[in-house]
């Protein structure tokens, strides 16, 4: 991906961790220079989403780090959001009332309208977790081919993961089976030698003239 090393950049990766993938996401439509980072490696999926009030004004971020064993399934999903629909229809009507007594208001509130009605579609990247939870990030709708590439990549790593703690697993349990007939083994042999002690105890060889 073209922007996988700069993605990469913000996040902290132990030498251990392989196949590192990454890209990075405007938030909404309107706010396309802040940026939503998304990383994942042969252990871990971190991200940082950008927070905003009213989908305009930028309220800090969130950053989450989830082990990918964690995770159950990676889907993505267009979302028509009501709530950016009506509260940009309120706000422009608003705005579209005070052009007559405040211009500069009326901008803001027709600024804020628009900003409202252009996420009124969005993209959205679902990590799901066995116990039924999930994390979601989303994204501006121009963005949704690129997120489900990087999904796809990540659910890669995820069936990776899970073929390898099958793998884990599979293999104790035969160390654990192997462990168990070694000690059954070493019992009967215990018991077979106490026979044959108790047996010669009671049979004691006679003596060679």
């Amino acid at each position: 991906m073209a922007e996988t090393q700069q993605a990469m950049t913000e996040f902290t990766f132990a030498p251990g961790e392989r196949n590192i993938i990454g890209d990075r996401f405007s938030p909404s439509v309107v706010l396309f220079w802040l940026k939503t980072s998304i990383a994942a490696s042969s252990t871990r999926i971190q991200y940082k989403s950008p927070n905003t009030l009213f989908g305009l004004i930028p309220l800090g971020a969130d950053t989450k780090t989830i082990p990918l064993r964690n995770i159950a399934s990676v889907d993505t999903s267009t979302k028509f959001n009501l709530g950016s629909l009506v509260w940009g229809v309120v706000f422009l009507f608003v705005g579209l009332g005070c052009l007559g007594s405040s211009v500069p208001v009326a901008l803001v509130l027709i600024l804020v309208a628009a900003a409202n009605l252009a996420n009124t579609m969005s993209a959205s990247l679902v990590f799901h977790d066995p116990s039924g939870g999930a994390n979601t990030i989303t994204v501006s709708i121009l963005e949704k081919d690129r997120l489900m590439q990087l999904a796809q990549e990540i659910q890669k790593l995820v069936f990776t993961d899970a073929d390898q703690l099958r793998h884990e697993e599979s293999m104790n349990m035969a160390q654990k089976q192997y462990a168990a007939q070694t000690n059954s083994v070493l019992i009967q042999q215990q018991m077979l030698d106490q026979q044959r002690q108790a047996t010669a105890d009671d049979n004691p060889s006679m003596p060679t003239e």
